[in-house]
């Protein structure tokens, strides 16, 4: 996630009210590590203001990790069967649709999640390098394609964010490299050739600008 994604979501999260907000799902949450200390700010911007307004949140991840709350595969219809039964009224899909292989199935079944005129918050890479995470599929959607995958559903807010170059969002997750040492690191394909693939995908935004979409979708 990006800086300005987050706080994008924040202020779209800060409109609905609660009686409409919560309970909220947190679809591929990864871990509480991950959103605490490697980018802080989806704690600060999503969570912790959630967290103040007092409303149930669960974290959902298909592997076991601290952090996560329910931990299971949203294809499974059991598994889907035990989150209806919380009553979910909003779910947050941020940073998933490229990472697994069938994106309109798993959107279907969100919606069959989340309970009737719920809201769903989704995020993604709109233009950004290749990272793999199990996988990326490279799904770079525009908003029409993300509304798209909720067909019955209407668009409530939707932007493209401009959020700068590799410096930019780097500067802002801790424990990663220097623009220096990245770039030196270029010159050692030959040290973790899967790591260095990664660097090599982002080389060229050192200078370009990645964008991200966000997008909140009413549920009829």
């Amino acid at each position: 996630m990006q800086v300005l994604e987050s706080s994008w979501i924040r202020a779209r999260l800060a409109e609905v009210p609660d009686e409409e907000l919560f309970p909220l799902l947190d679809v591929g949450s990864s871990t509480l590590e991950f959103r605490t200390q490697v980018q802080p700010y989806i704690e600060s911007e999503v969570f912790a203001p959630l967290a103040r307004r007092g409303g149930r949140v669960w974290h959902a991840d298909i592997k076991p990790a601290p952090g996560v709350d329910l931990v299971g595969d949203l294809l499974d219809p059991d598994f889907q069967e035990r989150l209806r039964a919380l009553g979910v009224r909003s779910a947050l899909v941020c940073n998933v649709l490229h990472h697994v292989t069938d994106a309109e199935r798993l959107c279907a079944a969100i919606a069959a999640v989340v309970r009737p005129k719920g809201r769903v918050i989704l995020s993604g890479p709109h233009r950004f390098p290749r990272h793999f995470d199990p996988i990326d599929t490279l799904f770079r959607p525009d908003l029409a394609q993300v509304a798209a995958l909720f067909p019955q559903a209407s668009l409530e807010a939707g932007e493209i964010l401009d959020c700068g170059n590799w410096r930019q969002w780097r500067a802002a997750e801790r424990g990663g490299r220097s623009f220096p040492r990245a770039f030196a690191r270029l010159f050692t394909p030959f040290y973790r050739p899967r790591k260095w693939l990664e660097l090599a995908c982002e080389a060229p935004y050192f200078v370009r600008h990645v964008r991200t979409f966000v997008a909140v979708l009413r549920l009829p």
